[in-house]
């Protein structure tokens, strides 16, 4: 009986950074529940947060949400700075053309991270 409970130790660390994944987005959208965004803006984000730590671990930029959502790089850059004034991204170090922007986790709200 043991043998059919035995649970490889790295699948129970998928398992837990799977969990810690749909916590940090379920945190995020209730934090964002009253925040008014677009289609476009939904899905950018809905993207970041389920490929956190790996797609995206740089960041996004305007080009790369330019070619998520399918937008010129004029709206993609409007879209951005909407995100950021609301709070849903933050910058990352560098600006100018490089500018690039990473989700806005609850713990970097607190101040705990």
């Amino acid at each position: 009986m043991l043998w059919f409970l035995y649970i490889p130790k790295e699948a129970l660390e998928q398992a837990s950074l799977r969990i810690d994944c749909v916590r940090m987005k379920v945190t995020f959208w209730q934090r964002h529940a009253t925040t008014v965004l677009n289609e476009r803006q939904i899905k950018v984000l809905n993207r970041l947060l389920d490929t956190a730590g790996e797609e995206f671990e740089q960041g996004i930029n305007a080009r790369k949400y330019q070619s998520l959502a399918k937008v010129s790089k004029a709206t993609a850059s409007r879209d951005l700075a909407e995100l950021l004034e609301k709070s849903c991204l933050s910058k990352l170090h560098g600006g100018g053309r490089s500018t690039r922007y990473s989700v806005l986790l609850e713990r970097e709200v607190d101040g705990t991270l």
